[in-house]
């Protein structure tokens, strides 16, 4: 009788510190989007060189979180790896991390809360799974066996389901309302058997994209490195930068979740050049954020470039479907930049209208073909310089 009452109540444990979980993480988002809107629409509304100003004290703050606080939370690669190889994520710099992230955010970073977030839901998750774990000793609830079969795997770790699910429940219900119109709404643009066809060459528009971010975050890590113990003067660097640009292009501010319909809607008054140079400023930015101290995620912001860049395409040829010009691009710079295109095809599906797919699948598919073929090309190239070299 004892051991089915531990039962019941480990349940309603798991259920209970799973919603915490997912409500915590949605009043961190309620939190960001009050951030913003009281310090740039509220406090400083009207203020000579608002946006450099704000983006400058961004930075310092962000220097000194830095310097004080540590480097918390992780890249959101880094948390990814770190739960894989461990099955855990660290949460002991939990406090440190959200102050550092919630400050970049609201300062304006180029950057998105996804990372956040992954920090946010994974520490507390191992948190909430160390209880649980200490509840089961101290009752000697038996632990649960591990299986080859990885569905087997979950149904036994049923405490770490109910605590997922509840938590995700909470989580959507928290936000109803926060993204109404969805960080990426296309209604107005509906499918055409058409784009199709466009897809190929704004895939490659975005592959080189996505090329270009990756090589930009390479140097960049090159060129800062010798700063790294001057997080202030980084954090500044990086804040001042931001602001100067933003200055001649605002919407390289924030995540860019909220501009991007704006941005569909006036593509064509903004023009090629606004929406072009949005999209490279876009890509340096966001490397240079995350290369100066500043805390957040890379995806959101790249999406939001990519998508200036197929945009910029739609506006000099205007045959070109905005939407089609749109997720060509994002498709083919997340297949670059994520490890594998499974991944980017499955972000595409679940972030946009699935009337779209097949301009996904194409896009992911082009670009993940001309990786496979350089690839192939780089493995030969050693052979042929072999075969060359006895010849010789």
């Amino acid at each position: 009788m004892k051991k089915v009452i531990a039962l019941i109540v480990l349940t309603l444990l798991a259920a209970l510190l799973g919603g915490l979980i997912g409500g915590i993480a949605a009043e961190f988002l309620r939190f960001i989007e009050w951030g913003q809107h009281m310090l740039w629409h509220e406090l400083t509304h009207g203020l000579p060189l608002q946006t450099l100003l704000l983006t400058s004290l961004g930075g310092l703050l962000i220097g000194l979180c830095q310097r004080y606080l540590g480097g918390h939370p992780k890249e959101i690669n880094a948390a990814i790896a770190e739960i894989r190889n461990t099955g855990r994520l660290d949460y002991s710099h939990l406090p440190q991390g959200m102050l550092t992230a919630s400050t970049s955010l609201i300062f304006g970073a180029s950057l998105g809360p996804e990372a956040a977030i992954m920090g946010l839901m994974g520490g507390l998750g191992t948190l909430s799974g160390d209880i649980m774990q200490a509840f089961r000793t101290r009752f000697k609830l038996p632990e649960p066996q591990k299986a080859k079969n990885r569905i087997l795997n979950w149904i036994r770790k049923w405490p770490t389901m109910i605590a997922f699910l509840a938590g995700g429940v909470v989580f959507v219900r928290r936000l109803d309302g926060l993204y109404s119109g969805g960080i990426f709404n296309l209604s107005a643009y509906p499918f055409q058997w058409g784009d199709l066809l466009w897809t190929i060459p704004l895939a490659l528009v975005g592959a080189l994209g996505g090329w270009l971010y990756l090589k930009l975050h390479e140097w960049m890590q090159q060129w800062f490195a010798p700063f790294k113990d001057k997080p202030i003067l980084l954090g500044l660097l990086g804040g001042f930068s931001l602001g100067l640009t933003a200055i001649f292009l605002p919407l390289v501010l924030f995540s860019g979740q909220h501009q991007l319909s704006p941005m569909f809607q006036d593509a064509v008054q903004l023009g090629f050049w606004v929406l072009f140079l949005t999209g490279i400023a876009r890509l340096i930015l966001t490397s240079m954020m995350l290369n100066t101290g500043w805390k957040g995620g890379q995806f959101l912001p790249i999406m939001f470039a990519a998508a200036a860049l197929g945009l910029s395409i739609s506006v000099v040829f205007p045959v070109v479907s905005p939407a089609a010009a749109a997720l060509g691009a994002i498709g083919a710079l997340l297949t670059v930049v994520l490890p594998t295109p499974r991944s980017a095809l499955i972000l595409m599906v679940l972030l946009f209208p699935l009337e779209y797919v097949g301009v996904m699948i194409i896009s992911v598919g082009t670009v993940a073909l001309l990786k496979a073929l350089v690839n192939r090309l780089q493995k030969s190239a050693p052979k042929k310089a072999e075969f060359a070299a006895a010849e010789d």
